[in-house]
């Protein structure tokens, strides 16, 4: 059976996201990823390409289930789950100029399952994972920020002209990228302070 079969079946046995979840990697995931998924579908306006699983994985019935058909980064989760079943893809950072540009994001199941949410990256499935940092949304958020780090001063040099040019519009947009993933670090905060 597949996951995503497994999944829509759990869902229709009244199982909720965090439930499926578990039952799927055998691991509860992190807050983090379970706010993630409750804020907006993905890809929440980012420049990032999400992996297929684990989050189509974690999409209720209600809101139309786990997706039938991967998409393009399949072949990427697939190759990394040959080299290391420990290692569950989550996004893939597009800019290659920004900080952990270039790198497919993951959790490590073992990790997870004690409670860590430490992120890893790997460059090539064939590469070694280097770690990226404490959890998703800090590196989301480091990476985000390099990108408007690096637009800013872009936007205002004399080169910065015709097709490909950097106007206020790009700079304000990378900031906003920020504004969203600090949304989401205040609310998970707001929730672990809620307990």
């Amino acid at each position: 059976m597949s996951m995503a079969r497994l999944a829509r079946a759990l869902y229709e046995n009244g199982l909720d996201s965090g439930e499926v979840l578990r039952e799927c990697y055998r691991v509860a995931f992190p807050s983090e990823f379970m706010v993630m998924t409750q804020a907006a579908p993905l890809p929440l306006g980012l420049p990032v390409d999400f992996t297929n699983q684990p989050w189509q994985l974690a999409i209720p019935l209600a809101q139309g289930g786990p997706g039938a058909k991967p998409d393009s980064m399949e072949e990427t989760e697939r190759q990394i789950l040959a080299v290391d079943p420990d290692l569950l893809a989550l996004a893939l950072l597009l800019d290659s100029d920004a900080r952990h540009g270039d790198l497919v994001l993951c959790y490590s199941l073992n990790e997870i399952g004690s409670g860590g949410t430490t992120v890893v990256g790997i460059e090539d499935p064939d590469d070694k994972a280097v770690p990226c940092g404490e959890s998703l949304l800090t590196v989301l958020q480091e990476y985000h920020a390099d990108i408007h780090r690096l637009l800013e001063p872009r936007s205002s040099q004399p080169s910065n002209r015709g097709f490909g040019s950097i106007d206020a519009d790009n700079v304000a947009e990378a900031r906003s990228w920020v504004t969203r993933i600090e949304k989401l670090q205040h609310g998970l905060a707001g929730r672990a302070g809620g307990k």
